[in-house]
């Protein structure tokens, strides 16, 4: 991610919970700002007291907002509201900065600056309870995604995996969000040159119940999400489609406890027709072989899945993740190193609460990237506690260097 942000940018993106990708963001933002008019001003109405100026960014999500005229009303009457009293009780200064406020009704939360005038409106978005309400709504399914200009978009549902390359997402991402991010992952994975995929979407439910589901398929309770996985990895074999996957996060585990799913017969039991795991299955080898994955900061045990990935023929194409990813070496149990175990504690806020460029999680960044972004990109950057940690890391970095130089 580019760290020579506009300011506008930059705020967005470590303040926001956007809806599209960050480079999606950089292109929107380009356009220049918009004097805002709500659909029932009438006349010189907008004319009295401070500008509302907003950004590509906010005009995008305005214009997605139309399929909600309720909210949208209800939207529009609190960014005129800002007109008149642009500091009114039930705004706050947001952490970090004296001219950059936050402001929320029943619906929506807007971020603004103040300046000469005018109210820049930087970050439009729902509050936390609709938010997760209408991504509740969505259901597992297949979709067609595209690269357009650079920018992934889903160009519909799809009852098969037609493409050569495809995707699973890991949990607390919606479709606008799994679209971008699964899409950013395949570049990383296969190169640039990528242009299309289908995505599986794993749908979410909000924090804790996806992590009870991740909980259940790590278990061996096969989540019903999981067994529609494996109805795909199913399908696809049979039809001949040789397909590469990345999985993302709970993305891991659903893949590994399909392939197990279907090891096991399409059952969530260990042990069936004598057969633990798959392990005398008579396709073994060749059961799932058209499908290959790379597990990118993957929540499931790696030395456990390659066990089923093997039994099953399916081929691991790569093991990407952060030295202190949660996720990946804690709740994968993927790691024994008191370092990675360390780290991933100290930097749990950055997967949990953090900003896309400074979680070690989100998306895949070399370490160096990731320090780079640490220091440099949109964020809240190091806490006291991480600063400490991350001097004595590297103080520890350089006397090992320094032994290893001395050696003969």
């Amino acid at each position: 991610m580019p760290t020579s942000l506009s300011k506008t940018d930059r705020l967005l993106l470590t303040y926001g919970d956007i809806q599209v990708s960050p480079q999606h963001v950089v292109a929107l933002n380009r356009q220049p700002p918009n004097l805002f008019k709500a659909s029932f001003e009438t006349g010189g109405d907008s004319a009295s007291g401070y500008q509302i100026l907003t950004t590509g960014y906010c005009d995008y999500v305005l214009e997605n907002e139309g399929t909600y005229p309720r909210a949208l009303n209800e939207l529009e009457k609190l960014l005129v509201s800002l007109r008149s009293s642009p500091r009114p009780p039930s705004a706050f200064s947001l952490k970090g900065s004296t001219d950059t406020w936050s402001i929320k009704n029943d619906y929506y939360r807007v971020d603004y600056r103040i300046s000469s005038g005018q109210v820049q409106v930087f970050n439009i978005q729902l509050i936390t309870r609709l938010q997760r309400l209408r991504d509740a709504q969505e259901t597992v399914a297949l979709y067609k995604v595209s690269k357009r200009e650079g920018i992934w978009t889903v160009q519909g549902k799809t009852t098969s995996v037609g493409t050569p390359i495809a995707a699973v997402n890991g949990q607390s991402n919606n479709l606008a969000k799994a679209t971008w991010l699964m899409g950013n992952h395949l570049e990383v994975a296969f190169g640039k040159q990528v242009h299309e995929y289908t995505l599986f979407h794993n749908p979410s439910q909000g924090g804790p119940s996806d992590t009870w589901e991740s909980f259940r398929d790590k278990l061996g309770f096969t989540t019903p999400v999981t067994k529609q996985f494996a109805k795909t990895l199913e399908v696809t074999q049979r039809n001949g489609n040789e397909t590469s996957w990345v999985a993302h996060s709970q993305g891991g585990i659903i893949f590994s406890e399909g392939v197990r799913y279907l090891l096991n017969s399409g059952s969530s039991l260990p042990l069936n027709n004598l057969s633990l795991n798959g392990v005398f299955h008579p396709e073994k080898g060749t059961l799932l072989d058209k499908h290959s994955v790379a597990l990118h900061a993957n929540a499931n045990n790696n030395w456990r899945s390659a066990h089923l990935f093997d039994r099953a023929g399916v081929k691991v194409l790569a093991v990407r993740a952060h030295d202190y990813d949660f996720v990946h070496q804690v709740i994968g149990a993927n790691t024994v190193n008191p370092r990675k175990i360390a780290g991933s504690l100290t930097y749990l806020s950055h997967v949990t609460n953090g900003s896309i460029a400074q979680s070690p999680h989100t998306t895949i960044q070399s370490m160096s990237e990731w320090q780079k972004n640490m220091k440099e990109g949109p964020g809240k950057g190091r806490s006291p506690l991480q600063r400490r940690a991350h001097q004595l890391s590297t103080r520890a970095s350089k006397a090992a260097q320094f032994i290893d130089n001395y050696l003969p």
